[in-house]
């Protein structure tokens, strides 16, 4: 897993997300995250809106809101920020 403000890239195998998810999708997914990241004033506000990205984009069909996807999201926001959020640290925001 590579995360700076230039460049996000988390591997098929890293985001552990569905075998037959296009490359293009993961190529996507990874734009739009480093975009959230560089975007967010917190770790928690960065994981809401990484995971309102998921459902809304219907990526939930790739596997990415199942545990696996959800906790690599979460450890690249814990990487780019230095923080130490859980999956759930989002969840109460509104």
């Amino acid at each position: 897993m590579i995360v700076t403000p230039e460049q996000l890239k988390i591997t098929r195998k890293e985001w552990e997300c569905y075998i037959d998810t296009p490359d293009d999708v993961i190529e996507q997914v990874n734009m739009e995250l480093l975009s959230i990241l560089n975007s967010s004033t917190s770790p928690r506000w960065a994981q809401k809106r990484i995971y309102d990205f998921f459902e809304k984009n219907n990526y939930m069909e790739h596997g990415f809101l199942d545990s696996e996807c959800m906790q690599m999201a979460t450890n690249a926001i814990n990487k780019y920020y230095n923080s130490s959020i859980d999956r759930w640290e989002s969840v109460t925001l509104r």
